[in-house]
């Protein structure tokens, strides 16, 4: 890109912030001091850009909190860009203090969609635009620590890394140190305790011994010992911590910085206290670092203050003073959100004041489990509810998925709290609003970063590629491809890693950019609400019946609901007995192979039924209805299909009453992505299949794929089918956004094994991030290789399995397997089910019928009745017929002809009443 081309951007970015959500634009003369208005008026008329800069700047710090508007109404108030060395610095130190007053107001985002901006102003000139220890302490440092406060932890460290690099070729001992603290507290948060560990033990052999800044090393690692539950060391590194730093408190007046620091371990030793349930001592340590906030920053740190309130409402609630609790949490809310002007304390914030903020999450739960706790039910519920929608709004600001799903996990908690008080009440009043409200809570709950996921990839190709940005944006995501590539095979140097993060920095602050303009294509999914629950399940087809679980603690919950709405709600067992239950009946019947089940049939059966009846034990199944399961949680590794229904054992297995013999089962990430999946419009015609023995060079075992391919290959087409050599990455990906089913047969590699999942294709291997920036919306994903539906679970979001990366890349279904399914079963089930997709019968409604079909074919044999060997297979999706091959083809076709043939009968009768017009007004 040129360098006049980055300037264009550059320049863009700044003029935007404020559509970002920065602040609205102040009137420059509704309240300015007639003196600075007619200096201002004078510097624009001389086209001096640079005072005119610094003379808004100066009066700016006359009252910050007072003329923030000002500030950030700056870029709009100028009348052109920056040209000369002298007015680039001015707009460097604009942008930087910008940064810095919304930090100190307590607007997080506003902050760092300001820092942000100069990070990008500072890297994109070779002119030293600012001296580089500014830029480490006015940028760089408080950028990375905004992101911590974001929750965005693997951006936080990225930025914090920048820092380290500057701070060290300085060579300066004690920044150093400094941001080895700020590490520290970003891995911890990450969850990388020994990370953490490493990060405060550089600090403290660098930091001088006799700076604040020990104190401050000292409490960053009493919290990191903390978080691995070694409470005496973190006792004692408290003590030490609080011991050296009120002794600068003592003698006198503190830097703004040590009191910050001060007050951060008063709030550690709070938290030791409320381990130790030691509520007194909690209560006064917390008035006390409330009382140094307000000291040293009377009318700024507003978030820091909040926080606080949040820490005494918590210590308040847990000795039962919930009135005090209440007026805790909902002063938070009003440090948070000083024009928010509540008529009562009960009040809920208006949407519209609402941002992305942790602190603001943490402060509408609190206010709402008091609410609650004063019996205040519906004042409670609608406080939940705002939490999800604040959630919203932070996960739009972060760049990384993982940031996304940490904050989901979060999020149960208090979706948890929600369901047992949407619950009570529905058991004590029987009123159907709050059975309503336990499956709004479920679907908020769940797969949101999914649908995010997904709808980003429809945005993709929206944007023109003779937009600058949109070039800029493709080579961008290129380069990311081709880093994880590398990565994922081991090929490729160290820093690789490090450029892999600076180019997804990059293209995240790009699609910030991308975002505010018309071109960004469609809109972000919807988060759900009670009329978009109702849209939702009233497309469900008449037959279909929806159970949706919700995995929480101490209770769980199964929701039955069809097209004219929730039908039962039954409470079953909490997260801690099902995961002591259902991940032991996987691995001991399934994962470890069939030998289980064969030698000890009747402890199978048992175990099986006993699943059953925890789940399904009120459940009455419909004859002549179809049921699509919503598994939550540790729900989402059961075979559904091979539990069995009765609880007398029968020696003949071809006896057991299996569920799979009572109801046709499919599944779903919720009843939002099933919507999305269901109404999105798919191609038809063209199926391709890639079948890979093993992968060129590979040291993985061999796969028997030669009688699948076999079997496939006449129904597929030969044309279509591509076997070992010809089973190619490029291939693939040149077929991948053109396709109506995709079969593949090869290895596969989940994210619990590997950082990067992956399909082994013959050349290479084929990473689910190659489709992170293609358009691919087949409405069928067949993927034959193993335990394709496997892999870490995530809260709120499903296994993180390539099943789960497929839907979310955009696929409109997918038959995957949780175990390693037996070849020739497998083989022979697929052939059944594409002869009943082309028969025209949807995926589960195949999948169900190639099974009866495998089973009747194979009834005399005993062991081959055995769920290991066809239970294997699962379906998650719409519930549309697949039309590929000739047939779809053919419709294709005639659809297209039928459009033509009303566009030509369209044009004719515009032409005929243009002809008539044209005759009357020449008559």
């Amino acid at each position: 890109m040129s360098r006049y081309t980055r300037k264009a951007i550059l320049f863009f970015c700044c003029m935007t912030l404020l559509l970002a959500g920065l602040t609205g634009r102040a009137n420059d003369s509704a309240r300015l001091p007639d003196a600075l208005l007619k200096k201002l008026q004078e510097f624009q008329r001389a086209d001096n850009l640079a005072d005119w800069i610094y003379a808004r700047l100066d009066h700016v710090d006359s009252d910050p909190a007072n003329n923030l508007d000002f500030l950030m109404a700056t870029q709009q108030a100028a009348w052109r860009s920056y040209y000369t060395y002298p007015e680039r610095e001015a707009w460097f130190n604009l942008l930087l203090l910008q940064g810095y007053h919304q930090l100190q107001a307590g607007n997080i985002l506003a902050s760092i969609n300001a820092y942000e901006a100069a990070v990008q102003f500072y890297e994109s000139y070779p002119l030293p635009l600012a001296n580089p220890d500014e830029y480490l302490d006015y940028v760089l440092k408080p950028l990375g620590n905004n992101y911590t406060r974001l929750a965005d932890y693997n951006t936080a460290l990225y930025i914090q890394q920048k820092a380290l690099a500057l701070a060290e070729k300085k060579n300066n001992r004690q920044e150093t140190a400094a941001i080895y603290s700020n590490m520290a507290t970003s891995a911890r948060w990450k969850g990388d305790l020994a990370g953490a560990v490493r990060y405060c033990q550089s600090g403290i052999r660098l930091v001088n011994r006799k700076s604040s800044l020990y104190g401050l090393l000292l409490s960053t690692y009493a919290d990191v010992m903390m978080e691995q539950q070694r409470y005496d060391t973190a006792a004692l590194l408290c003590r030490q911590a609080l011991d050296w730093l009120d002794a600068f408190h003592q003698l006198g007046p503190m830097e703004d910085a040590t009191a910050l620091w001060y007050a951060g371990a008063l709030q550690l030793e709070v938290r030791l206290a409320l381990q130790k349930n030691n509520m007194q001592r909690a209560e006064g340590r917390t008035a006390f670092a409330l009382s140094v906030l307000e000291e040293y920053f009377p009318a700024t740190r507003q978030r820091e203050k909040a926080k606080v309130n949040v820490l005494s409402g918590e210590i308040l609630g847990k000795m039962h003073r919930y009135k005090e609790s209440l007026e805790a949490h909902h002063q938070a809310l009003r440090l948070l959100m000083p024009n928010w002007l509540p008529g009562n304390i009960r009040q809920l914030p208006p949407d519209s004041v609402l941002y992305g903020e942790n602190t603001l999450a943490d402060a509408l739960a609190g206010k709402a489990e008091a609410l609650a706790a004063l019996q205040d039910v519906d004042a409670a519920l609608a406080h939940y509810l705002a939490v999800f929608r604040a959630a919203r709004q932070l996960r739009r600001e972060f760049y990384s998925t993982d940031a996304k799903i940490r904050d989901l996990q979060v999020l149960r908690e208090r979706a948890t709290a929600a369901m047992q008080l949407a619950w009570q009440e529905w058991e004590r009043t029987r009123q159907p609003r709050y059975q309503q409200q336990l499956l709004l809570i479920a679907e908020l709950s769940k797969a949101q970063v999914l649908m995010e996921e997904r709808v980003a990839r429809l945005k993709t190709g929206t944007i023109p590629m003779t937009d600058t940005l949109a070039l800029r944006q493709y080579r961008l995501r290129e380069a990311v491809v081709t880093y994880q590539h590398e990565l994922a095979t081991g090929n490729a140097p160290a820093k690789w890693r490090n450029l892999l993060q600076a180019t997804e920095y990059e293209l995240s602050l790009l699609n910030k950019k991308i975002r505010l303009t018309a071109a960004a294509g469609l809109p972000e999914p919807a988060l759900p609400d009670a009329g978009l629950l109702q849209t939702w399940y009233s497309l469900l087809p008449a037959d279909v019946i929806v159970l949706e679980f919700f995995e929480g603690q101490p209770y769980s919950y199964l929701m039955e609901l069809d097209r004219n709405g929730l039908r039962s709600t039954v409470r079953l067992p909490g997260r801690d007995s099902l995961r002591q239950l259902i991940p032991p009946f996987l691995q001991r019947w399934f994962t470890q192979g069939a030998a289980a089940m064969l030698n000890e049939p009747q402890e199978y059966y048992r175990d099986a039924h006993a699943i059953y009846d925890l789940l399904f034990g009120h459940t009455q199944w419909q004859p002549g209805r179809r049921y699509m399961l919503i598994p939550d949680g540790v729900f989402n590794y059961l075979p559904f299909d091979a539990l069995v229904t009765e609880p007398a054992y029968k020696a003949d297995v071809r006896q057991w009453p299996f569920l799979f013999r009572k109801a046709i089962v499919s599944q779903a990430y919720a009843l939002q992505t099933w919507y999305s999946q269901q109404t999105q419009p798919y191609l038809e015609g063209q199926l391709a299949a890639f079948f890979v023995s093993r992968g060129k060079g590979s040291t993985q075992p061999v796969l028997s794929v030669e009688k699948e391919y076999a079997l496939l290959k006449d129904r597929i087409g030969a044309g279509h089918a591509y076997f070992n050599e010809k089973a190619t990455w490029q291939a693939f990906r040149q077929l991948a956004d053109s396709l109506t089913v995709l079969h593949i047969g090869t290895h596969a590699v989940s994210s619990s094994l590997d950082s990067f999942p992956y399909l082994q294709l013959y050349d290479r291997p084929f990473l689910l991030a190659d489709l992170r920036y293609k358009r691919f919306a087949p409405s069928l994903v067949v993927l034959g290789a193993c335990r394709t539906a496997d892999g870490l679970l995530m809260e709120g979001e499903g296994v993180n399995s390539l099943s789960r990366g497929f839907t979310a890349a955009g696929a409109g279904g997918v038959v995957s397997g949780l175990w390693n399914v037996n070849d020739e079963a497998a083989t022979e089930i697929m052939a059944l089910f594409y002869k009943a997709l082309e028969a025209g019968d949807d995926p589960a409604l195949a999948l169900h019928r190639s099974r009866e079909q495998w089973l009747e074919a194979h009834a005399g044999n005993p062991q081959l009745q055995l769920p290991y060997y066809w239970a294997g297979l699962q379906y998650s999706g719409h519930l549309l017929p697949v039309y590929f091959g000739e047939k779809g083809l053919r419709r294709y076709y005639w659809w297209l002809t039928a459009a033509g043939g009303l566009l030509l009968a369209g044009a004719r009768w515009r032409y005929k009443k243009r002809s008539e017009k044209a005759r009357r007004s020449t008559g």
